[in-house]
């Protein structure tokens, strides 16, 4: 179950880690991600750093698979000769220009407008405004096979709703960017068979509301969602959301009708809406934050394209 324990949270605030959580907190290019006691911290999509805890230490894990520009060769080889979190610290410049040069090969333009979206309405001068805050990002469950772009809580930002921190409820988001990853083996109607399957076992709802609860709660503990400052409860009796969330489909394309079409036909499809409600993301004029009134009923969009 992610969520870090007590020690890890005070290694974080004031200890040892501080000065990673300090760099991510000043640096909106990188978020922070809490897994089973350990975490990521990402840069453009990608994990810079994987920071578990052993024993009574901490290892620090680069990938090495970055490092396709030879400029830094003679240094990248003795990466694994850092010792101190301060050097790791320090690297994280010349860590970025590396991910940078392997991302200008190898794009990965999905995960990179992922953290996009996730600091916007984490971390932007917009986020208290958003009705929606992000819990976590590439979420996998190696023990249901689970796995979501995104997972978030809605809560409206009303100032009356915003004021009631105990009746918030998840929404599942799989972010799809451009035409070609609407269909395949990883497309809409690939997603709708697998949230159908997985909401279809109620242990596996129970346990991940569990886990968001406390994962968010501890994200506002080390201040990683700045305009939050009290702990929230999910309201089990409410409803979820699978929220579609498309970048840059190209409006002459039939491509986007079909995929959806041929997904409300499906059985699976018919079941999951007794289970969440499914819903397609819609900007706000330009930019990435993610408001009620721009959310709109599946079949309600589908009608209108």
């Amino acid at each position: 179950m992610r969520g870090l324990n007590e020690t890890f949270i005070k290694d974080l605030q004031n200890g040892e880690l501080a000065i990673f959580l300090d760099k991510v907190k000043k640096d909106d290019t990188l978020c922070l991600e809490i897994r089973e006691n350990y975490i990521n911290i990402y840069y453009r999509g990608g994990s810079m750093f994987r920071i578990e805890q052993y024993k009574e230490k901490y290892k620090i894990l680069f990938d090495l698979n970055y490092c396709t520009n030879r400029t830094h060769s003679k240094y990248l080889s003795n990466i694994s000769k850092i010792e101190t979190h301060a050097e790791w610290a320090e690297s994280i410049p010349l860590l970025k220009a590396e991910m940078d040069s392997y991302f200008f090969e190898h794009p990965k333009h999905e995960r990179e407008y992922q953290q996009l979206v996730l600091r916007a309405n984490n971390n932007n001068i917009i986020a208290k405004d958003t009705d929606y805050y992000f819990v976590d990002m590439e979420y996998a469950n190696s023990l249901n096979r689970s796995r979501f772009d995104l997972v978030a809580i809605k809560w409206l930002s009303e100032s009356i709703t915003r004021r009631n921190a105990d009746n918030i409820n998840l929404a599942f988001i799989e972010m799809k960017y451009g035409d070609g990853a609407l269909s395949g083996e990883a497309g809409i109607q690939k997603h709708i068979q697998d949230l159908n399957k997985f909401m279809s076992d109620s242990s596996n709802i129970d346990a991940i509301q569990e886990e968001m609860e406390t994962v968010f709660n501890q994200k506002i503990r080390l201040g990683l969602i700045p305009s939050v400052s009290k702990e929230i409860k999910i309201n089990k009796n409410t409803k979820s959301e699978f929220i579609l969330l498309i970048a840059n489909h190209k409006p002459a394309k039939s491509v986007l009708k079909r995929e959806i079409s041929l997904a409300m036909n499906t059985i699976e499809y018919k079941e999951l809406v007794k289970k969440c409600d499914l819903k397609i993301a819609t900007a706000s004029f330009m930019g990435y934050g993610l408001y009620n009134n721009c959310m709109r009923n599946i079949e309600d969009f589908l009608d209108e394209l």
